[in-house]
């Protein structure tokens, strides 16, 4: 198997500049759907420190780790690892096109990373390692794993941005391939790729790309990430799997794949002990600072250890 990078979106809320520059684009009178411009969209409680430790221990044949950000650098984090690489958003993004604050539209441009490997992992902050994965997990004869929750339902109306926006570029896949396929969620957590085949998908849909670049928020007709795994498995270069853990598994506590948590209180105690591959736990408008708090406690305890892409 090649080398295989790792990427990550970055964003510190609490930065000064980037909070006007947010707030700019908010006060323009345009309307923006409260999921795509809530606070929890932007939250950051220092998890990415905790995913980086969790690859040191978990994934440690991870060859090199590109952090994309709006001229932002983690305060704790250590540059002058060789293994470690900022990507300000104006490396990869059109000039006229920034400020971003739209991460769908923000991911597409991830294969445009200068020297990112051919084989390669998308991570948000708010994702880890949770036990020992081997890239096999990832890749499997060249193919992608294509990891997924469960399948949409195509007639239904999505009323959230998100449910809403996959199934809208579902249909966009869809009626461009000429074609019936799977519709699904994504497993919302830590994804393989290939940057040849994530290109091909981007100059075939290059007008609902360039779209989407036009959004700086997320809006429910942008096209979603879920459309390169759509290509790929359309174009026979991925591996269908479905990752929910099932009711056995929650039961006996097997091990799963993958497992996504939202960030609550009652769930945060129980965590460090979930037996799964890979855990996602994600923020949203009903947690609490009470809730970051205690994660940032099961984090510690989880991933004790400081990792060498820290100072």
């Amino acid at each position: 198997m090649e080398k295989i990078d790792l990427v990550y979106l970055w964003v510190d809320d609490a930065d000064k500049e980037w909070v006007r520059k947010k707030n700019l684009y908010l006060n323009n009178n345009e309307s923006f759907d409260s999921d795509a411009v809530d606070d929890c969209r932007f939250n950051n409680n220092d998890e990415l420190k905790y995913s980086l430790r969790s690859v040191e221990k978990y994934a440690n044949w991870i060859n090199k780790i590109f952090i994309v950000t709006d001229n932002q650098i983690p305060s704790w984090l250590d540059t002058s690892n060789p293994r470690i690489r900022i990507v300000n958003h104006s490396e990869i993004i059109p000039q006229d096109k920034l400020p971003l604050f739209n991460s769908c539209a923000i991911e597409a441009r991830i294969p445009f990373i200068k020297d990112l490997s051919e084989y390669f992992l998308y991570a948000n902050d708010d994702t880890f390692f949770w036990r020992e994965v081997e890239k096999d997990f990832f890749f499997r004869d060249g193919k992608i794993i294509c990891r997924i929750h469960r399948f949409l339902k195509k007639g239904r109306k999505y009323k959230s941005l998100y449910g809403s926006s996959i199934l809208a570029t579902y249909r966009k896949f869809i009626d461009k391939k000429n074609c019936d396929y799977y519709a699904f969620y994504p497993h919302h957590n830590i994804d393989s790729y290939r940057k040849s085949l994530f290109l091909d998908c981007i100059n075939c849909f290059q007008e609902e790309f360039e779209e989407t670049l036009n959004h700086k928020f997320r809006q429910f007709n942008d096209i979603q990430r879920i459309i390169i795994s759509l290509w790929c498995l359309s174009e026979e270069k991925a591996i269908l799997k479905k990752s929910r853990r099932s009711f056995i598994q929650k039961l006996f506590n097997l091990e799963a794949e993958s497992t996504m948590y939202s960030l609550k209180g009652k769930n945060l105690p129980r965590l460090a002990e979930i037996n799964t591959k890979l855990m996602c736990i994600n923020d949203n408008q009903r947690t609490t600072k009470k809730d970051r708090q205690m994660l940032k406690q099961v984090l510690e305890e989880k991933f004790w250890e400081k990792s060498s892409f820290e100072k």
